[in-house]
């Protein structure tokens, strides 16, 4: 090459982009310049350019501020931590799990991380950055005030659950659910002691007999205690899963129809014939013909509960039945020495729950399996009426007093 002429294709870029040409000719060696013609061509080639034309080094800081801004991705979002609340990041949780666990388990998620939040929110914890060890230990004690033992044991371990979640989102500090301790409980303490007595059970279906014969409420809560089945079992039923008229007894079919929306806890190994009474029977066609909606649910299924838009749903059902058991509306009396005036839980629907005495839709079904042991039921038959095991029959459903146990080894007092 020719280093005292100045190259053609330099004189074509003088004329194209001179910028370029002055970073060229000024760059050098020692800068780390990309093309390293004599310094007497370039500045002999560059003579009769605007003495306006920026340095060499103001368009070498220039082109590196561009790049540096080229590898800053402005769109980059901030800590997620410091702009996710709680009540989002639970949005989030929730959603992550339909679909890849069971309907009964993510509703086992949703309550403790529901108070979990408004606890959150009630303190001025904004963002889940701010949840630590003593945020959740706070909670942990205000539910303790609340709530069974057992019952606390398995918010804590759900939220655990909650936490690691967060955590694997970047959205809590890494190794803060290690810090949490699930409670200890006793093995008498594991077993929750909230169920429907026989004669509650009664004094609301006497209740309902008389002032909402046939109701959609009165039909569910007979058939909940008569059967023992659970809430979601209930629920999934059809018109056509009601044989009023088999040949040798009344039945309902329980199928495991999760496709549409309706599985059993326990899916296929749950679906089962279930016998039923003719006292049964007569509330539900009473109440299929005169309160039934004739409805469909979006699989074009008809529902055997229903409400003027579809199959029931447990939500709903909650707030009817809990409010039926309370005994001021059964019996008109208040074990707990109130004063109706003057009592939220009675004046108020939506405060029923609050109640000592209300029940939710669990504890009928465990009183109704206590009642039927009681009644003589063998519990290996029992345990398949009501699709459970018999360890866990006796462990969590058999609820029987002391004295009804004593009763029921009388039949063997002559073995002494």
């Amino acid at each position: 090459m020719n280093h005292g002429a100045t190259a053609p294709w330099f004189k074509s870029l003088l004329s194209t982009s001179p910028s370029l040409a002055v970073l060229l000719a000024t760059a050098g060696s020692g800068a780390g310049g990309i093309y390293e013609p004599p310094p007497s061509c370039h500045f002999k080639a560059l003579r009769g350019l605007s003495t306006s034309l920026p340095t060499g080094r103001s368009i070498r800081a220039s082109l590196h501020q561009r790049w540096s801004d080229s590898t800053v991705n402005h769109n980059e979002p901030d800590d997620p931590s410091e702009v996710t609340s709680p009540r989002q990041a639970r949005r989030r949780f929730i959603a992550s799990k339909r679909g890849t666990v069971k309907d009964s388990t993510t509703r086992a998620y949703k309550y403790p991380t529901k108070s979990f939040v408004q606890f959150c929110e009630d303190r001025g914890v904004e963002t889940t950055g701010e949840i630590g060890g003593h945020v959740i230990g706070s909670w942990k004690r205000e539910r303790q005030r609340e709530i069974a033992p057992v019952t606390l044991q398995n918010n804590v371990k759900h939220l655990l659950v909650f936490v690691r979640w967060c955590e694997s989102m970047e959205l809590i500090d890494y190794g803060t659910a290690d810090r949490v301790k699930v409670p200890d409980i006793s093995k008498k303490q594991q077993v929750s002691d909230e169920t429907v007595r026989a004669g509650q059970a009664e004094n609301v279906l006497h209740y309902l007999d008389t002032y909402e014969y046939a109701s959609r409420e009165h039909a569910l809560f007979k058939l909940m205690w008569d059967t023992g089945c659970r809430i979601g079992g209930a629920l999934a039923l059809d018109l056509d899963d009601f044989d009023h008229k088999h040949p040798r007894q009344p039945r309902l079919y329980f199928r495991d129809r999760q496709d549409e929306g309706t599985g059993l806890k326990n899916g296929e190994s749950g679906e089962r014939d279930v016998m039923i009474s003719d006292q049964l029977v007569a509330v539900l066609i009473d109440y299929i013909s005169a309160k039934r909606d004739e409805v469909t649910d979006e699989y074009g299924r008809h529902p055997l509960f229903t409400t003027p838009n579809g199959r029931l749903y447990r939500q709903k059902a909650y707030h009817n039945l809990v409010p039926r058991t309370r005994p001021c509306v059964t019996t008109g009396m208040c074990p707990h020495d109130r004063e109706e005036a003057e009592c939220d839980a009675a004046q108020s629907v939506e405060k029923a729950p609050s109640c000592p005495s209300s029940k939710s839709l669990h504890p009928i079904r465990r009183g109704s399996i206590t009642n039927q042991i009681n009644l003589g039921w063998d519990k290996s038959k029992l345990s398949e009426r009501v699709d459970v095991s018999v360890p866990v029959l006796e462990k969590h459903y058999d609820d029987r007093k002391l004295e009804e146990e004593a009763r029921g080894r009388e039949e063997f007092t002559d073995l002494l």
